[in-house]
């Protein structure tokens, strides 16, 4: 079933990063944002109000994006929500990790607008509004 709208949360303790990846998910989609810099917030978040997809950063202080992967799917309302995981770390090691715990996608930072239209369109089987990404 596709949802009526995209509802994305945003999960990066760096506020730059959460800005731009807001831009091109408002550039390309019709949706709504949701966002936290911090993985205990976002899942206090998600649980009240589900989100259709969450791109989270893997590498946070407090509670990491493993952890917050971990707590999703111990979570019925949100075991199943799709996952791109993003990461400025390129270490195979960490790919494999988050694959196993069930990363839907993941992206290597800096992220580009055509891979990150590119990936939620596939998952989730979307057209972009703006069709010349």
């Amino acid at each position: 079933m596709k949802p009526n709208r995209l509802k994305v949360m945003i999960i990066d303790d760096d506020f730059s990063s959460r800005r731009l990846i807001e831009k091109y998910l408002r550039d390309n989609f019709a949706c709504e944002i949701m966002q936290a810099d911090d993985g205990s917030l976002a899942l206090q978040t998600m649980v009240k109000d589900p989100p259709t997809l969450v791109i989270l950063d893997m590498v946070m202080p407090f509670m990491n994006g493993l952890e917050v992967l971990k707590t999703m799917k111990k979570n019925s309302r949100l075991a199943q929500t799709p996952v791109i995981a993003c990461t400025a770390v390129d270490d195979p090691n960490m790919v494999r990790e988050i694959i196993k715990m069930g990363v839907n996608d993941y992206m290597v930072k800096p992220i580009e607008k055509e891979t990150l239209v590119q990936k939620i369109s596939k998952l989730l089987n979307l057209s972009p509004v703006n069709s010349t990404t």
